[in-house]
């Protein structure tokens, strides 16, 4: 067939098709519980929405819509109960009686200037508040990688308009995908003349003036977080940004915005501490009436409640969340050699801790180029200094006595004071020799990161994060053995020996390993990423939080926001496309600048990509399991290059 003929059938097909999408354009009547042309107000809305599939941390409500025969006079639109329907697609044949293949509704739907469909979804952000009296706006939003013109968006917009005439002047375009910014960018003088209201990820997400990180209910000791003294199991401090080194607490209350990755909302997470951000709340009467007093913490999605409590309840309450009896971790101290982490697997946990084994276990799914170098001191050598020195007995002796237990300053100290005994310790010669011989294999003058490796961290459901220290040893600074004593001695700060007397496990039960690599200088970018699409496990993608420089979104420098995204893989027209979708930029970037490049994101991704597939297997889940996912720990080097330097299972 030559390109004329070919050309002929296609506008012949595209012309036939059309008439057939045209007859779908005036509204027909739909049976009540599948949908509706109009939607009275916000508890119809409400309805409709489904707000329990996505994981967001917003929980956004969204109530999906098709308009048919946008190239007609009486283009028709329908919001769907996206309770009954996940899919457009399932409703056009189902509800209005098409029966048509997926491939053929995408073809019309999600493509250029062809399309005879939208299809996209209005999103509730409740929340969120600006100068224009707003509080609360609706966004029209497409599927990211759906090229969405300045016509179609000001048809969509206006049609929804009407069919929500309860939300007039807070209904808004959102591009949501690098494709659409694009076109935005593109036809922002269309998009005016045409009077769209567009609103950007990154003022969608400012504006928020609330946002449970983690919800829950949890009492104690409403404290000031700014005194960033000791906080234990039974406070709730109020932060303006969490410090990295706090301790396990009752729940936890930010004045500035969260990044879902941060160390101290995972632990969060893991712990089922509320963890939530309210805009202005130190400057409340509510704060400054109930500081100092115990009080019941309620975090949802919609919002907050904080209420006075007797101090009997705040007890039993915290009585009533911990283990009830006492677990020992295990440790396997019969592996005596120092390894070369490309020559450990993740069954190597037991030895020398989840964080070198799950190191080694990388170099078997990614590049080994793009994994640390370096070696795992196995948990037989910390086991045999705390001996040699008689730790153990010492440390027991100091966490059984009264005063230790007599307060949080006394607890703090004490253990100050154990973490100064393990650094000022003798190291058997042995050991100082086989540490010699470790660092000797690296080139002369490196610098070398001490890593911890404990056996109560970097493991399914209890991830640990934060819990424990990392040191860089230099060339100059003497013999190794004196950074891996700091690395040692940090079994015994303050917050991890709270996580552990919180979950009731055997304090001396502890081991720690050590994971030593060169060190990385003057890094471009360091970020965190998540295996899975976080906001919508349903739709396959990855979650990524990442800065510029060394500043880490793990623990981050004070006020330190992230650049914040999704990745998308979609495959809606018989081709699979990676979308990426902003939801907010760096506040250590110029306007309009980018942390990672596409190309780097495209690395990233299929990094990603083949570290879930391969630790899928090695845990033994489903395929189709939803809900697994793998947390990496990643950076840019000083030359561009991508490294991953950690990989846990994600808790959620």
């Amino acid at each position: 067939m030559n390109i004329r003929h070919f050309t002929s059938v296609v506008i012949l097909f595209s012309g036939l098709f059309s008439q057939c999408f045209a007859d779908v354009s005036a509204v027909e009547q739909v049976r009540p519980s599948a949908g509706s042309s109009v939607i009275e107000n916000k508890d119809q809305f409400n309805s409709m929405a489904a707000g329990d599939r996505a994981v967001s941390t917003l929980q956004l409500s969204e109530v999906k819509f098709i308009i048919t025969g946008i190239r007609t006079d009486s283009p028709g639109l329908y919001f769907i109960n996206s309770n009954d329907f996940m899919y457009h697609w399932k409703f056009f044949n189902d509800v209005l009686g098409w029966n048509i293949s997926l491939i053929d509704f995408n073809t019309r739907t999600y493509t250029d200037f062809n399309r005879l469909i939208l299809a996209g979804s209005v999103v509730a952000y409740d929340r969120y508040s600006d100068s224009d009296c707003r509080n609360g706006v609706y966004t029209v939003e497409f599927w990211p990688s759906d090229p969405v013109h300045a016509g179609d968006a000001a048809l969509a917009v206006s049609m929804i308009s009407s069919g929500m005439a309860f939300a007039a002047g807070r209904i808004l375009y959102h591009p949501t995908g690098e494709s659409q910014v694009r076109i935005y960018n593109d036809e922002v003088s269309q998009f005016a003349e045409k009077g769209v209201p567009v609103i950007q990820t990154g003022d969608l997400y400012s504006g928020v003036d609330y946002m449970a990180l983690n919800t829950g209910t949890c009492c104690g000791i409403l404290r000031d977080g700014s005194s960033r003294g000791a906080f234990s199991a039974g406070d709730i401090p109020v932060f303006e940004s969490v410090p990295n080194d706090i301790g396990h607490v009752a729940g936890i209350i930010t004045t500035i915005p969260q990044t879902p990755l941060s160390h101290i909302n995972l632990k969060a997470v893991q712990n089922g501490t509320p963890n939530l951000y309210v805009q202005g709340f130190t400057d409340t009467e509510q704060y400054r009436s109930l500081l100092g007093r115990y009080v019941r913490l309620t975090a949802t999605i919609e919002g907050y409640s904080v209420e006075e409590i007797p101090f009997a309840e705040a007890v039993e309450w915290l009585d009533s969340v911990r283990p009830e009896t006492v677990t020992v971790l295990p440790a396997d101290l019969e592996e005596k050699r120092i390894l070369p982490l490309d020559e450990i697997r993740l069954a190597n946990s037991s030895a020398c801790g989840a964080k070198a084994a799950s190191l080694g276990e990388l170099t078997w799914c990614i590049p080994s180029f793009s994994v640390p170098d370096g070696y795992a001191v196995p948990f037989y050598y910390y086991h045999s200094f705390m001996q040699y020195n008689d730790l153990y007995a010492v440390i027991d002796s100091l966490i059984s006595t009264d005063e230790f237990n007599s307060s949080v300053e006394n607890r703090e100290q004490i253990l100050h004071d154990i973490r100064s005994l393990i650094r000022d310790a003798d190291v058997p010669p042995w050991i100082m020799d086989s540490l010699s011989v470790m660092a000797s294999n690296f080139e002369p003058g490196t610098s070398l990161r001490c890593r911890s490796s404990t056996n109560n961290e970097d493991l399914p459901g209890f991830n640990g994060a934060g819990l424990y220290s990392s040191f860089t040893h230099h060339s100059d600074e003497g013999h190794i053995s004196e950074t891996i004593k700091q690395v040692w001695a940090g079994m015994w700060t303050f917050r991890a020996f709270e996580e552990r007397e919180f979950y009731r496990i055997d304090q001396l039960s502890g081991a720690m390993g050590v994971v030593v690599h060169p060190s990385y200088r003057e890094e471009l970018a360091n970020g965190v990423a998540v295996t899975r699409n976080i906001f919508n496990p349903f739709i396959n993608g990855v979650y990524v939080n990442v800065q510029p420089g060394d500043d880490m979104v793990t623990n981050p420098q004070a006020e330190s926001v992230p650049e914040e995204f999704i990745v998308t893989e979609q495959n809606l027209t018989g081709r699979a496309v990676r979308e990426i979708q902003y939801l907010g930029a760096s506040n250590r970037t110029s306007a309009g600048e980018r942390v990672l490049s596409e190309q780097q994101i495209d690395q990233l991704a299929s990094y990603l990509t083949m570290i879930h597939n391969h630790y899928r297997m090695v845990y033994g889940v489903d395929r189709d399991d939803p809900w697994f996912a793998m947390e990496i720990e990643f950076k840019i080097t000083s030359e561009g290059e991508l490294v991953v330097k950690q990989a846990r299972p994600w808790v959620f």
